[in-house]
């Protein structure tokens, strides 16, 4: 499966979470991006999504964001690991794209997120359709491997 793997802000593509992923058979395509200065983020990710094909999206925090809603507009299912739904510290675009029922979300919230509360993000995805919301008790906002291995088993990558 192609994936698409998005990271946080002020992060990096982690190594190990794509080797896992590859590990498991995926041809996986990141991108550096430097949220706070590329206003354009999304836009930037659509290009390369389209270019790569992309099956499936696996992101976090503000990754997360851009994921969810990429995953709506290509209507691709979507690992999001303490997506910054609720809110942001950068200025992102607005798309106006449309929530589509048949996209499926698996999110992953720490109990213990410092950056974005998990009550926030449970509140937020309460009410959509086709997500599967898990919190982990021993999870903070960056997600370890042994965690992000658990979960994509979770979400059957």
């Amino acid at each position: 499966m192609n994936i698409l793997y998005l990271h946080g802000l002020d992060s990096f593509p982690d190594p190990g979470k794509i080797e896992i992923l590859e590990s498991r058979g995926h041809s996986v395509t990141s991108l550096h991006l430097e949220y706070r200065k590329q206003v354009d983020a999304f836009d930037i990710i659509y290009k390369e999504a389209v270019r790569n094909q992309i099956e499936y999206v696996v992101a976090s925090s503000v990754g997360g964001y851009y994921g969810y809603w990429l995953g709506h507009k290509l209507e691709v299912d979507q690992l999001l690991f303490n997506p910054a739904m609720p809110f942001r510290s950068v200025r992102v675009q607005n798309h106006n794209i449309t929530e589509k029922p048949n996209v499926g979300s698996y999110v992953v919230l720490g109990a213990h997120d410092e950056i974005i509360p998990s009550n926030l993000n449970v509140n937020y995805f309460n009410s959509k359709e086709n997500t599967r919301l898990i919190t982990c008790q021993w999870l903070g906002h960056r997600v370890d491997l042994q965690t992000f291995m658990e979960m994509t088993n979770w979400a059957g990558l």
